[in-house]
Formats: C-alpha cells, sequence, structure tokens
C-alpha cells in the first residue's frame, strides 16, 4: 500500500466527491441511525470514506456516500483516503460478517445494560435461542413478536420476567419430554395457554410424562392449543377450556389495541 492511500484527510468541500452507480443508491430516509451516531460523535476519523482518484479535482467516492451526505447536512468535516486501487465495493463488503442478534446484545451488556445482561443470562439458564428469550422476557405474546431492529437499537427492555421464567421452565420441561414440541408455534400456543385463568403449567408437565405419545408436532398454535388442552385434561373429571379462553385472549388484546 502507497503513502497515499495511509493517509486520512479532512475536508469540507462536499463538491470534491463523485458518487457513481456502483454504490448503493443514496436513500438518507433508511439511515436515522447513522445520522443519530453522528449527530452525537461526529465524523469519527477512524471511519474515513474511501476514493479513489479522478482527475485532479474530484475523487470518486467507493464507499461512504451517505457519510458523507450527512456530514454536508450537519456541516460536519469528512475524513476520507484516496486509495491507488479501483475495487468493487460491492465485493469488498459482501465478505463483512452481518451482526446477529446475540452480537447486538453481548454489546449493550457488555456497556452495562442490566436488560440485555438479563437476556443473555436467561437465555443460558434454559439453554433457549435468544430470539425466544427475547420475546418472552419482553412480553409478548407472540413469539418472533419482537423486531429485530427494536433490539438492534438498544432499546429492549424487560418487562415480564417471573412470567417469562414460568413459561421458559415448562417449555424446557415439555420439550424434554418430547423433541418435536421445539416448535415455535407450542412455544406460542404455551404462552397463550399461561394466560388463561388457574392455568397450572405444573399440572401440564405431569399429565404429559402419564400421555407422551400425545406430544406430537403441529404446524399451527391453535393445533397445538388443541393438544394442550387434551394433555392438561387427560384422566381429569373435571376440565378446564384452554383454547376457547386463550383465543378469546389475543383477541380483546388485539381489539383493545386497535382502540389506542
Amino acid at each position: 500500500m502507497s503513502r497515499q492511500s495511509r493517509t486520512i484527510k479532512s475536508t469540507k468541500n462536499y463538491r470534491m466527491f463523485k458518487i457513481v452507480d456502483e454504490n448503493r443508491p443514496l436513500k438518507l430516509d433508511r439511515h436515522k441511525k447513522l445520522r443519530d451516531s453522528m449527530q452525537k460523535y461526529g465524523f469519527l476519523k477512524s471511519f474515513p470514506v474511501a476514493c479513489i482518484k479522478n482527475g485532479t479535482k474530484h475523487v470518486t467516492v467507493k464507499d461512504g456516500q451517505h457519510r458523507i451526505a450527512i456530514a454536508e447536512e450537519l456541516g460536519l468535516d469528512v475524513f476520507y483516503y484516496v486509495d491507488d486501487v479501483d475495487f468493487d465495493v460491492a465485493e469488498v463488503n459482501c465478505t463483512a460478517k452481518t451482526w446477529t442478534l446475540q452480537d447486538y446484545c453481548e454489546k449493550y451488556a457488555a456497556n452495562g445494560n442490566k436488560h440485555y445482561q438479563k437476556a443473555l443470562e436467561f437465555a443460558e439458564q434454559y439453554k433457549l435461542p435468544l430470539s425466544k428469550s427475547l420475546t418472552l422476557l419482553s412480553g409478548k405474546k407472540n413469539v418472533g413478536g419482537i423486531s429485530a431492529a427494536f433490539i438492534q437499537a438498544g432499546d429492549f427492555v424487560v418487562r415480564s420476567e417471573p412470567f417469562a421464567h414460568e413459561v421458559a421452565g415448562v417449555y424446557v420441561a415439555m420439550i424434554s419430554l418430547s423433541k418435536e414440541l421445539r416448535a415455535n408455534a407450542f412455544l406460542g400456543a404455551l404462552i397463550m395457554a399461561f394466560c388463561v385463568n388457574d392455568f397450572d403449567g405444573n399440572r401440564l408437565v405431569r399429565k404429559a410424562s402419564k400421555c407422551r405419545e400425545r406430544l406430537v408436532s403441529y404446524s399451527t398454535k391453535e393445533a397445538f392449543l388443541d393438544m394442550i388442552e387434551e394433555v392438561y385434561n387427560f384422566k381429569q373429571r373435571k376440565l378446564q377450556a384452554i383454547k376457547l379462553p386463550a383465543l378469546q385472549q389475543v383477541k380483546d388484546a388485539t381489539a383493545k389495541k386497535a382502540k389506542a
């Protein structure tokens, strides 16, 4: 690498940068987090714009066009370097590893965020996927109901820790009886069942241990609710409805949310 390509320069001459078609389309409305970051920290010299030569007055931007546009909007200096090699930015960027939910949670946990720390500890305690742990702790009634963008932004909050532990304990006990219950739909159905008045998770586990042949996989939460109700009432004189009140709970919550 030449001396030139190692030199990071700065400028407010935003017109010197030429954007080419091989860059991603400039869509600033999709980069709110980047704008917020640059408002907070400025244009970080450790993340300069990559350019190549383009005559004597301009340089061609290979990577960083959004940072330049936001820098101009905020009146910030642009840090950049000029490389000797004309590279394909799409080819280079495709080698970068996309951050996972685990990466984001570990980042915020390391920064002292107790909510993310609890989520990681919860997932480890019950040996659950992090996505399921986050859903349970957030109080969501649908597995997968918590968006990745919400987690990535650092906005995750633990809202129902006792409930999450209760559901997770029963879920782990149930899948120890039948691996076919690992499906998201089963966990979703179990969450719904726990919202039914007087539902006893320990009773479900006890009954399930006596009729393991009924612990089979289904594709929907409704079908799993049928199974849960059947197992819950196995050899029981006094039957308890689970599916209908569980579905009614969801219906009422949806109607309440629509009115809000």
